[in-house]
């Protein structure tokens, strides 16, 4: 589900710059391809696509009004690997849609790894560098009020990883 919000993508980016000045080694994520993954299916065969997207056709639900407040962390603050925006409303129902297509995916053989923990994510850490200071911005930011945004519908995407960062692109879309 893609999030396009100007202002949310304007106060991100502003996270984002402030984060830098920690100088921790730090991947931002392009504001301009913020996105909710629901569940990550991995590389599949091309003759996979139709079935997959028949699949998720059955989860039900429209887009999502979320709130981002706060920074969270992968795997914890104190050892971050991904740095992301905490979800506050509208997480219940990220997290039904993330079971509903967890089922559905279940059913031609596609198993979550993880438990769904509805997210945005706007940086991965590189490396140890200047970790404290990464952590304890974190930390300092734990309810900072990023914004409301009105998700995409669901929708199955295609990750290109270039030299630049991922490029996506939209395979399938819900249209009801």
């Amino acid at each position: 589900m893609d999030v396009k919000n100007e202002n949310v993508s304007r106060r991100i980016l502003e996270v984002q710059r402030r984060m830098a000045d920690t100088r921790a080694d730090l991947k931002l994520v392009d504001t301009s391809i913020l996105h909710l993954t629901l569940f990550f299916i991995g590389e599949v065969p091309e003759s996979m696509v139709d079935t997959i997207c028949e699949s998720l056709s059955r989860v039900k639900g429209s887009p999502v009004e979320i709130e981002l407040r706060g920074l969270g962390a992968f795997p914890t603050v104190s050892q971050p690997r991904v740095v992301f925006a905490k979800i506050g409303k509208g997480a219940g129902e990220l997290v039904e849609r993330a079971e509903q297509a967890s089922e559905a995916l279940s059913r031609i053989g596609f198993r979550m790894n993880e438990q769904f923990h509805p997210h945005l994510t706007i940086a991965r850490v590189r490396s140890r560098l200047n970790m404290d200071k990464l952590t304890l911005f974190i930390k300092s930011n734990g309810d900072i009020f990023i914004g409301e945004a009105l998700t995409s519908r669901l929708r199955l995407k295609k990750s290109i990883l270039t030299p630049r960062g991922p490029v996506y692109e939209t395979l399938w879309e819900k249209l009801d």
